[in-house]
């Protein structure tokens, strides 16, 4: 039963109030009736505008309503309502057209869309180049991506609403659209001038006639020596990847997009702020830790020990455990099908393996419902290929931010830009 309403005492002055239940949430503001005479109180408390609620990190608070996807403990994981596993193969253009505008697009609208990405891939602004290579090599990508993004930003003056005097995307679809294809088109050409530039590689102008990945790794210089373009199987390793974490529900990072978007700002300008949010180990940036502390472990001799440091609470253990699920991550079962196609292997994924085999039989972990998820082993992909992992998670997921956690950023863009109301916090 999701629908009823609740009723509630308050103590202080024996009043009774109704509030409804819909789908088994209540409007929080209507709490704000709850009031009570504001003599002997703090003063901090502002008793005389109503009751308040506590929710540090929103643990059980909702704050947008969307279709994008579902996903709950028991391993559940639907976008647009499609199960994932029926989405796994799926070409990115079909996914991203699904994930932004509803639907999986007939022929036409897949060929109009992969142009129009294509296209775009194809300008690229002399400043971004400019300031991605004025770093050195040896800098980690994110500062590099996120500085290419202002600069791409910057030539691009019309794309700001506030410069041209005010809203110019809430409630214009057409222009919205627009933006999403320069969004994106704008984070695929910082990547790949970013792995170039701390690579030594040139960079390679999209192809017109090539599709978004293959225009990713073509620009990247992730090619065949001989045929000079993309291996169809990187191609197909990339595809699945981002189709199993377009989405897994709402977080960190897609929360400050929100925020930034609430402003009525671009959408690059809301990437650059999930970016910035997103990039801590508590996030996306759990990937790369986690296989950072695998390695460290040095052999799966020695994974028995640090369980046993993890449990004493004197370590942590990165890709294990999830905010949603309860039992195995659903995206681990295909995240594994990639590997054995990319015939990928190393010492590291041994100690994985052996970690994931000792916690799975271990009390400790069990009790908890804490089972590996896709950080364990998403990394291990991007080592496959050779590319650097942590910027693509926005692709799995909004434009689809990382295989991994929440992006779908740009299609909450697109819901906000539609709402009656974009505001996500007091401005």
């Amino acid at each position: 039963m999701s629908e009823g309403k609740l009723t509630i005492t308050d103590s202080r002055t024996s009043r009774e109030y109704e509030i409804p239940i819909h789908r088994n949430v209540i409007d929080a503001a209507r709490f704000k009736a709850i009031k009570a005479p504001a003599e002997g109180s703090d003063r901090a408390d502002q008793v005389q505008n109503g009751l308040r609620l506590y929710d540090p990190g929103l643990r059980n608070t909702a704050t947008s309503e969307t279709k994008l996807t579902f996903s709950d403990s028991t391993g559940i994981l639907q976008h647009r309502g499609i199960p994932i596993e029926e989405l796994f193969h799926n070409d990115y253009e079909e996914i991203f057209y699904l994930i932004m505008w509803g639907h999986l697009p007939n022929p036409e609208e897949k060929e109009r869309l992969r142009k129009d990405l294509a296209t775009a891939c194809q300008d690229v602004p002399p400043s971004v180049v400019s300031v991605i290579y004025a770093f050195p090599r040896a800098t980690a990508p994110m500062p590099m991506i996120i500085a290419g993004l202002s600069a791409y930003l910057g030539s691009v003056p019309k794309g700001s609403p506030t410069t041209q005097g005010g809203n110019i995307y809430h409630g214009n679809m057409r222009l919205v659209d627009k933006a999403v294809i320069r969004t994106v088109s704008a984070y695929a050409i910082c990547i790949a001038l970013t792995t170039c530039h701390r690579a030594g590689r040139p960079f390679t102008p999209a192809s017109p006639s090539g599709s978004f990945l293959s225009n990713l790794l073509l620009m990247m210089g992730k090619v065949d020596p001989d045929t000079k373009l993309p291996d169809p199987t990187h191609i197909r390793a990339l595809q699945h990847t981002w189709a199993l974490g377009f989405d897994a529900g709402p977080t960190n990072s897609t929360f400050a997009l929100l925020l930034a978007s609430s402003t009525l700002s671009d959408p690059i300008s809301g990437l650059i702020a999930a970016l910035s949010s997103g990039y801590g180990p508590l996030h996306f940036g759990a990937t790369e830790v986690a296989y950072k502390n695998m390695r460290d472990v040095g052999s799966p001799d020695n994974v028995p020990a640090m369980i046993e440091r993890v449990k004493r609470g004197e370590a942590k253990l990165y890709g294990y455990g999830h905010r949603t699920y309860r039992t195995e991550d659903p995206r681990i079962k295909g995240t594994k099908k990639i590997l054995r196609a990319l015939k990928a292997h190393t010492p590291v994924l041994d100690i994985a393996a052996e970690v994931v085999k000792l916690a799975g039989r271990d009390e400790y972990f069990i009790k908890r419902g804490l089972h590996a998820n896709a950080d364990l082993y998403g990394v291990f992909i991007y080592i496959a290929l050779y590319v650097a992992f942590a910027p693509f998670f926005f692709f799995s997921s909004p434009v689809s931010p990382r295989p991994t956690n929440r992006p779908v950023w740009i299609p909450d863009v697109v819901d906000a830009a539609a709402s009656t109301s974009p505001r996500w916090c007091r401005s």
